[in-house]
Parts: C-alpha cells; structure tokens; sequence
C-alpha cells in the first residue's frame, strides 16, 4: 500500500505528458484519411479523381510522420509516460506503417501505369477503411482503462478484419489467373493485391500492440 502512495505521489511531483494520447488519436485519424482516399481512388476511374486523391493520401501520409515525430521527440523530454516506452514507440511505429502502406499502393499503381482496380481490390480498399476505423476507435479507448473490454473486443475485430481480407485476395487473385493471359497486367495486379494485403495487416499489427498494452494493465 504505501509503495503505491509512493509511486501517486511522485507521479504528481513529476513533469510528464498527457499529450501521447492526443497524438495517437491524430495518428490514428490520419490512417482512416487515408484509407478513405485509397477506397475512393478504387472506386473511380477519373484520371482527375485519381490524382486529387493521390495526393490527398500523400498529404495525409506527410502529416502522420510529422505526428509520429513529435511523439518520437516527447519521449526524449518527458520522465513519466502513460505506458512504457517501447510500447509506445512500438505503437507509433505501427500507426505509420498503416499509412506508408497505404500511400505505396497508388504509387506502385501510377508506376505501372494505367489500368483499373479490379472488384476484389475495391472489396480489398473499403476493408482497409473498415480496419482503420477499428483501430481509431481502439486508440480513442486507450485513455481510460475501464475501455479494456471493449479495446480488447475490437483488436479481436480486426483479426476478423484480416481474415475477410486473406479471403477476398485469395477469390481475386484466382480470378486473376482464370480470365488473364497478360503478364504486363498479371504483375501489376499480383503486387497490387500484396500491397493491399500489407495494408491490412499492419491494421491487426497495431491492434496486436494495442491488445498487448491493455493485457499490460489489467
């Protein structure tokens, strides 16, 4: 008892920052900015859209390594975090990694040139949005450990999440192989498809850091 009232009072005596849970929800809402432009950019085929889009994902992914920074930066000044540090670090990381694997589809697609998304790449595209959601809404929860269950219920979510997506890629790049002889249009669509898949699971990676968190803590 008295090492617990120890540990209150230093932890009222020194300086820390409260902030990491404000950075990790902007983190969090730049994955679902840019998840929403990748499922948007699948869905059309405008030339225009497609670029206004692009570079809202690029904009976007520009300002997730500006957050990522300066969460970074204030574990170099603050004594005190609300969780340890490599958690954090970890977390961060996974965050960013959403958003870089997001960007790398369209860029990848504009380097192949032109050429459509298929159905199961669109599928692929609002399944992202749907794991980024979850994941912001996990990070929303980590400020209050009563949230525990329900954290814990949505990382378990967004395995599901990914599971859904194995299942989508597998049915395209099936389809892929049935009705296609180009290997111009083969390649592109095989490094598509992976590139969505990565997406996805960088979404159950930061779900798995945040599960691993809450466990931490109960």
């Amino acid at each position: 008892m008295s090492g617990a009232w120890f540990n209150r009072l230093l932890a009222r005596m020194t300086p820390r920052s409260d902030d990491y849970f404000n950075l990790f929800n902007q983190l969090a809402a730049c994955t679902v900015r840019g998840a929403r432009a990748l499922s948007g950019m699948t869905a059309t085929r405008d030339p225009e859209a497609f670029a206004r889009l692009f570079r809202e994902i690029q904009h976007t992914e520009g300002e997730a390594d500006e957050v990522a920074k300066s969460i970074f930066l204030s574990l170099h000044k603050t004594f005190i975090t609300p969780f340890d540090r490599t958690e954090i670090k970890d977390l961060a990381h996974a965050l960013d990694d959403i958003i870089d694997c997001v960007e790398e589809i369209p860029q990848r697609a504009a380097l192949y040139g032109p050429g459509e998304f298929t159905q199961e790449m669109a599928a692929l595209g609002q399944i992202i949005l749907r794991a980024t959601e979850k994941i912001q809404e996990a990070v929303g929860h980590l400020c209050d450990t009563r949230n525990a269950a329900r954290i814990l219920q949505v990382c378990q979510e967004v395995g599901e999440i990914e599971s859904e997506a194995d299942r989508v890629m597998r049915a395209g790049m099936m389809r892929l192989f049935e009705q296609t002889t180009d290997a111009r249009t083969l390649i592109r669509a095989k490094e598509l498809y992976e590139l969505f898949e990565e997406a996805v699971d960088r979404c159950d990676d930061a779900a798995n850091v945040i599960h691993g968190v809450v466990l931490e803590r109960l």
